[in-house]
């Protein structure tokens, strides 16, 4: 049972989104904004908060609200202390929508004290001042005022005005409020089933909300009695010990006390009289922390059924007249009064007491009269069939509701794949447009590659037949000197005819592979100074392309070095070896040219350069170069180019 606070989602909590307070700098979190935390330091550090000055007054009494709520789940006296305090400091500063909360909340504390009819008074009186968003919970707290005095049907009327409201409203959290408590008084009446479906609906709503407070851990145990009175115990068992589970995290001692007490009568189902007896020990504990003797008359009655179960009469007397006692002459809940003078008759007639077990039974009899009564009965089907009603009605509109989304659905459907097929048709048409663009693109870059070719082409047929015009002139002339210049110029072309000819012949019309070209110049060279079958020239070096700019300066220096080696380099034997390597290192091209002829033999520094170091060291100069002569049987030059790294692609 729960004439609860059940504040936990309360909406208003939410609409402050944290604030500072405090020397500690203490940020402030309402209520379920944030993972819940019901832990004792937490309870303790709200109480700090509210003896500082805090401004404006509505964020204190935030703060004295949270403090109501939190420990009427532990302890009602303390609460309604907090309470009290909200309510004049509210009522000073003249503020009726605060004063309403707190009137609201006072009520929901008085009764839990049973003390039905000043709660009602204070309910009452918040009803007008409240705002509507809070009144679904003035409403479910006005229902169990009447529960607590046994009026059932009224306590339907205003479970009824709860779900009403949180239907209007789409609030999940009074329409599971309302259903849970709906599945509440059908299990008073016994209409279990009927209890159990409208159990079912509560929870359906509170997982789907998907906060865990005091009304969802509340429906576990309202589920766990509908269950174990259609004997699915198994079921039962399992929303107990979930409630238990919940309870336990957060400290709700009423609902631990509520799910131990109906542990106690499972546990008697299942003949485990020492489960049950500890399970009524643990419902008595939590309702004594709690200092709520409503919850301590139960748990007294549930001591007195398992003694009873047990066998042990006497013990089972004693706690049946305390919790008469506890429950006290003006206790308006019949239900459980009723139960109490019926176990107390069941057990004065097995001690053999008659006059006492007619007595107890004839009040027995009389209580249950004010529960299940005619009046009750009408109203309750009246309000089960308004329910029903109501249910379909909910149905139907749901269906128009899902219908006319459908319609809403296939209408954007319909509109989108048009949309997408105007979309496709555009990229379809954009998609040939660029096409026929690629097309005449590459149809454009052919010819020009063919230009280019051709251009390479022609150029290199131009400087054979400059060649051609220098090898005629040579057979003319008969001065040695002469002859051998004009061979020189011949091979000089030839380098770079063959240069031209690597171009158009290669796949890249920018480049050229150094290593080829190198082998190939040098049998040229080898071939027009007759020394083929003397003379053996290796390439040692990696495939290695260099742009035209580059190649034909290094191909010519190359060209003078080899002719300087066929001169001079082999004079007895007119046989030798020479060796060629190119490489790149960082940013650099390194050209290595060797021979293993008689060396190089240095020139009187007054006589004039030849017309050949002069070439060589003019292309080195073009290309930003450096000559080092290195010590080397016979003649070993290292040229290093400093280049750009884009110019040399490996």
């Amino acid at each position: 049972m729960k004439f609860l606070l059940i504040l936990p989602g309360f909406i208003w909590f939410c609409f402050l989104p944290g604030n500072v307070f405090g020397q500690n700098s203490t940020t402030y979190k309402p209520v379920f904004s944030y993972p819940p935390d019901f832990a004792r330091e937490y309870l303790d550090e709200l109480q700090h908060l509210s003896l500082q000055p805090l401004k404006p007054d509505s964020l204190r009494w935030r703060v004295l609200w949270d403090l109501g709520y939190y420990t009427h789940t532990r302890n009602l006296n303390r609460a309604l202390v907090f309470t009290d305090q909200g309510l004049e400091e509210s009522r000073k500063a003249k503020n009726k929508v605060w004063e309403g909360r707190f009137q609201l909340i006072k009520g929901a504390i008085l009764l839990r004290m049973d003390e039905p009819d000043q709660a009602e008074i204070y309910l009452r009186s918040a009803q007008h001042k409240v705002y509507p968003n809070d009144l679904w919970l003035l409403y479910t707290n006005l229902g169990y005022v009447y529960e607590r005095r046994g009026d059932l049907g009224k306590a339907f009327d205003w479970a009824k005005k709860t779900l009403d409201l949180g239907i209007a409203t789409s609030d999940l959290k009074a329409q599971a409020m309302a259903y849970s408590d709906i599945s509440y008084l059908f299990w008073k009446q016994g209409k279990y089933e009927s209890g159990l479906i409208y159990g079912l609906k509560s929870l359906e709503l509170f997982q789907k909300r998907g906060i865990d407070d005091l009304d969802f851990d509340f429906t576990h145990y309202v589920l766990g009695n509908n269950y174990l009175a259609l004997s699915q115990i198994d079921k039962a068992e399992s929303h107990f010990l979930e409630s238990i589970a919940m309870g336990e995290k957060f400290g709700f001692y009423n609902n631990l006390s509520d799910a131990y007490i109906s542990l106690v009568t499972l546990y008697i189902y299942k003949n485990d009289f020492p489960a049950a007896k500890k399970a009524g020990n643990n419902a008595l504990y939590y309702a004594e922390l709690l200092d709520n003797e409503f919850m301590q008359m139960r748990a007294l009655l549930g001591l007195g059924e398992v003694t009873y179960a047990m066998g042990n009469f006497r013990e089972a007397e004693s706690y049946l007249i305390n919790s008469i006692k506890v429950a006290g002459e003006d206790f308006g809940d019949h239900f459980f009064l009723s139960k109490v003078y019926e176990n107390l008759s069941n057990t004065y007639e097995m001690l053999g007491n008659s006059d006492k077990a007619l007595s107890a039974y004839k009040t027995y009899h009389t209580l249950n009269q004010t529960i299940f009564n005619k009046e009750t009965e009408q109203k309750t089907a009246t309000l089960k069939a308004a329910l029903d009603l109501a249910q379909k009605e909910n149905t139907i509109k749901q269906q128009s509701i899902d219908l006319a989304q459908q319609k809403k659905k296939a209408t954007y459907w319909y509109v989108g794949s048009i949309l997408l097929f105007v979309f496709i048709l555009v990229l379809f048409r954009g998609y040939r447009i660029i096409k026929k663009k690629n097309h005449l693109l590459e149809i454009q870059n052919k010819e020009k590659s063919f230009l280019v070719r051709e251009t390479h082409h022609r150029i290199k047929n131009n400087l054979q037949v400059v060649s051609s015009l220098l090898s005629l002139q040579s057979a003319r002339i008969k001065d040695p000197q002469m002859l051998q210049i004009m061979l020189e110029s011949q091979t000089r072309v030839q380098s770079m005819g063959l240069v031209h000819q690597k171009l158009y012949q290669g796949k890249n019309l920018a480049c050229i592979e150094m290593k080829d070209y190198f082998s190939k110049l040098g049998e040229e060279i080898v071939y027009s100074f007759g020394a083929g079958n003397k003379v053996n020239l290796t390439c040692d070096m990696k495939p290695m392309e260099l742009d035209i700019v580059k190649a034909i300066p290094i191909g010519l220096i190359v060209n003078e070095l080899i002719t300087n080696s066929l001169k001079y380099a082999f004079p007895k034997t007119g046989s030798g070896q020479i060796t060629i390597q190119l490489e790149k290192i960082n940013h650099s091209l390194k050209l290595h040219y060797r021979d293993d002829g008689v060396g190089f033999r240095e020139k009187n520094p007054d006589s004039p350069a030849g017309f050949g170091a002069q070439l060589i060291q003019l292309l080195s100069s073009q290309l930003n170069g450096e000559i080092e002569k290195i010590n080397h049987k016979g003649t070993y030059f290292l040229l290093t180019f400093h280049t750009a790294p884009q110019t040399v692609y490996a």
